[in-house]
């Protein structure tokens, strides 16, 4: 059976499809020696932004496709279907405490969420907080880690001011890595192409400090 990461969260315009695709090159890049067909890719958010990175990346030269396909609605017993068949199932689910967010979280191994550490952002976790309390009643390994996430890179106070509100929540586990808002998340987004492909070492080192966590939570 695979792991699975669902990437959740109430809010859009946190960096899930970007995370999501970063995991996944990453996962492929240390773990795989640049082979993608043992992590699939699940699409479950109408806006589709994995699945089109996934079709950019098929038509692009020099790069090896990801598996990718599109769900949408009650998911669950699909998810468990295709971590039968992965090693890795890696899914971006719809924001908005949609039906496909609440249907995957009953059949992941780590809910992952992704926030600003602006005060907007982390009020919303404690909706959030309740949402996971319900999933736990009908998957009770469910883990939800919170990471910090396009973070400005000048500035320590707002990082700071973030984990402190996160210890407040004791439903999620918070990661220590941050991972900096950075020119080359985009450009390599852009490119179909993750941030372990492209030429900026601290946000590769970034990247697998988290993914290193991620490993840490599905094990423990």
């Amino acid at each position: 059976m695979g792991k699975v990461i669902l990437l959740g969260h109430q809010k859009g315009g946190v960096g899930k499809s970007n995370t999501a695709v970063n995991l996944a090159v990453a996962i492929s890049k240390e773990k795989y020696q640049g082979e993608t067909d043992r992590i699939l890719l699940i699409d479950a958010d109408p806006q589709a932004t994995l699945y089109r990175w996934a079709q950019r990346r098929e038509d692009a030269e020099n790069t090896h496709a990801f598996p990718c396909i599109r769900l949408d609605g009650n998911v669950t017993n699909q998810i468990k279907r295709e971590a039968e068949k992965y090693d890795y199932v890696i899914v971006d689910a719809a924001g908005r405490d949609s039906r496909e967010m609440r249907s995957a979280m009953l059949a992941v191994d780590l809910m992952l969420m992704p926030t600003k550490a602006s005060l907007s952002d982390l009020e919303l976790l404690e909706h959030m907080a309740e949402t996971v309390e319900t999933a736990r009643d009908y998957n009770p390994e469910l883990k939800v880690a919170v990471f910090i996430n396009m973070a400005p890179t000048n500035s320590q106070s707002e990082k700071n001011i973030a984990k402190q509100l996160l210890k407040e929540f004791p439903e999620f586990t918070l990661l220590n890595t941050v991972i900096s808002e950075r020119k080359a998340h985009r450009d390599a987004f852009s490119e179909a192409q993750g941030i372990h492909e492209w030429k900026d070492s601290k946000a590769k080192a970034e990247m697998s400090c988290l993914l290193k966590e991620i490993d840490n939570e599905i094990k423990s």
